[in-house]
């Protein structure tokens, strides 16, 4: 089988009745990187498909890659635009397979992934129908197990460390961050049944030991603690972002700290690492430890609209724009302690996800 270029040193269900997504799906046709906003400087022509396809990886090749430390990422090049991809994560390692499954975004662990994709099949029908996303929850043979259909724009997804939970974030109006009009809508599932264990809005939210009620909160990117049950999430009430640590049995939500977006939380469970308002849609990639709730401004001088993955207690990747020829969103990997300069970890890829 054609081998992917090695990584560089250096991304039906029972629908569930809880989910009133009362919306209208803005933008028609548009693909996700319009939706992340992250390439808008990059001709759309390249992403149209080229080349000949590769053989879709049979079981015995996906179970060679799986049985190693290994990424699994969205390749955004040529006739494999937006399939899920999974190679070896070791330098050194040749193991790269495709799978069957297309996505917008994708997430994985211990076994379960979640993928987000924005059905723009129906926008040549029907320029003013609301577009669906399709949620898919998928196991390691990446064929879907459970899916649904749900109106908005994909944007952030992440599985629990042991697989046991996932949760995504659609935009219900607008389609950025940056938009104060913006409103998005949180759901947990279990990964197992499919079945939602609800938006954040109904949880109950708590600041500084009292509740915390407004007539509408909007909430996204959760990160995982490594037991599940704990979570961490931005709230924005007004023209204010909160860290928010979740708990799922209790079904509450504590707020830690301001301005803080699409956090993720290191391996250890001792940090995370965030999206820092800095100027209206401009962020710093920051650190915040847990501790003592120090920031520490990381190295990327361009402002990153990303959540981003850990690729072990030291680094992190998340995607930008590679301004090498022939440019192209690709994944960047960069240390958490504030040193070091981004550099590239796989061209052409997004939505990476590092399963250990």
């Amino acid at each position: 089988m054609p081998m992917e270029p090695a990584i560089n040193r250096q991304r039906n269900l029972k629908i569930f009745a809880g989910i009133a997504l009362g919306c209208i799906a803005l933008g028609i046709g548009y693909t996700y990187w319009v939706i992340q906003r992250a390439d808008a400087s990059i001709d759309p022509a390249q992403a149209q498909p080229q080349g000949t396809p590769l053989p879709i990886a049979r079981p015995e090749e996906l179970q060679a890659i799986q049985s190693e430390p290994h990424l699994i990422f969205l390749h955004q090049e040529g006739p494999h635009y937006g399939q899920v991809k999974l190679a070896g994560l070791e330098p050194e390692s040749p193991l790269s397979a495709r799978t069957e499954l297309n996505c917008d975004r994708v997430h994985y662990a211990a076994g379960n992934g979640i993928c987000l994709i924005y059905d723009t099949s129906l926008a040549a029908q029907d320029p003013l129908a609301a577009i669906p996303v399709w949620v898919r929850l998928f196991g390691s043979d990446f064929k879907p197990r459970h899916e649904f259909t749900i109106e908005g724009i994909p944007s952030r997804t992440r599985v629990s460390p042991d697989g046991k939970y996932a949760a995504f974030t659609v935009f219900v109006s607008g389609h950025s961050y940056a938009d104060p009009s913006m409103s998005t809508a949180t759901v947990l599932l279990n990964t197992a049944t499919g079945e939602s264990l609800g938006n954040l809005e109904e949880f109950e939210v708590w600041k500084d030991g009292q509740r915390f009620q407004a007539p509408e909160f909007n909430f996204w990117g959760v990160t995982f603690a490594q037991d599940s049950n704990r979570f961490y999430a931005t709230l924005r009430h007004g023209n204010t972002t909160y860290l928010v640590q979740g708990d799922i049995a209790d079904r509450k939500l504590t707020v830690l700290h301001k301005n803080v977006e699409c956090p993720s939380l290191s391996p250890d469970g001792t940090r995370l690492v965030f999206k820092k308002l800095i100027s209206a849609g401009i962020w710093q990639l920051t650190l915040l430890d847990l501790a003592t709730m120090k920031e520490t401004p990381l190295a990327e001088k361009e402002s990153i609209d990303d959540q981003v993955e850990w690729l072990d207690n030291q680094r992190i990747l998340y995607q930008k724009i590679d301004y090498d020829p022939p440019k192209w969103v690709s994944v960047f990997v960069l240390p958490a302690d504030g040193s070091g300069m981004p550099e590239v970890f796989i061209s052409n890829a997004t939505s990476p996800a590092v399963v250990p």
